[in-house]
């Protein structure tokens, strides 16, 4: 095979034939008995482009896959931290709102019982300061004339309201712990309104 019709596959190609396609293609002249200057040439020519493009084929495939496979997992790990960070947000409101629902059905009746205690020292110490300093005697009831057993009153039945709300949904739930409620409720209301009564 002449040099020129090796330069031609070359470019036909676009590459250097190795030293291994060359003894290859000298072979098949030596073999086929074709001459340097024989037309055949061309056909063999053709033959060994279409050799070429089938041997680079496979490879070609395997790259175009692998990037395909590439860009597959980059968008599904994409999509899963979006999605992690989707539900970490969820997860951390819903468990917000859970504090924030239990702590107000626990503290809400605590302070309001605080409150009541704090205003019964109020009334007591104003019951008593006014008892010394006036030399009356006055019973003790009277502390709940003031104006503050008067709001005592009002909100331990607040309270007891408010308890007996989640007494009712803790009933319609299915819950164990409606009964504690219902009896606190029930508790507060009474000494609510023996207080607001008295301060009526």
């Amino acid at each position: 095979m002449k040099a020129d019709r090796i330069k031609r596959l070359e470019k036909l190609l676009e590459r250097k034939l190795s030293a291994e396609e060359k003894a290859r293609l000298r072979n098949i002249g030596r073999v086929l008995g074709i001459g340097d200057n024989d037309a055949l040439w061309d056909v063999v020519a053709a033959l060994e482009y279409q050799r070429a493009y089938y041997d680079e084929l496979p490879q070609k495939i395997a790259s175009a896959s692998t990037d395909i496979l590439q860009r597959i997992s980059d968008a599904a790990g994409a999509e899963a931290r979006r999605t992690q960070g989707q539900l970490a947000e969820s997860v951390a409101g819903l468990a917000q709102k859970l504090a924030v629902r239990i702590n107000l059905s626990t503290l809400l009746p605590m302070g309001l019982g605080a409150l009541v205690c704090l205003l019964a020292y109020g009334s007591l110490s104003m019951w008593a300061g006014f008892r010394l300093g006036s030399g009356q005697t006055h019973d003790l009831m009277w502390i709940l004339r003031m104006p503050s057993g008067v709001l005592m009153g009002l909100l331990c039945l607040a309270g007891g309201m408010y308890l007996g709300v989640h007494a009712a949904k803790g009933f319609s739930e299915g819950g164990r712990e409606w009964k504690k409620k219902m009896l606190i409720t029930l508790v507060m209301v009474a000494v609510g309104w023996v207080l607001t009564g008295f301060g009526i």
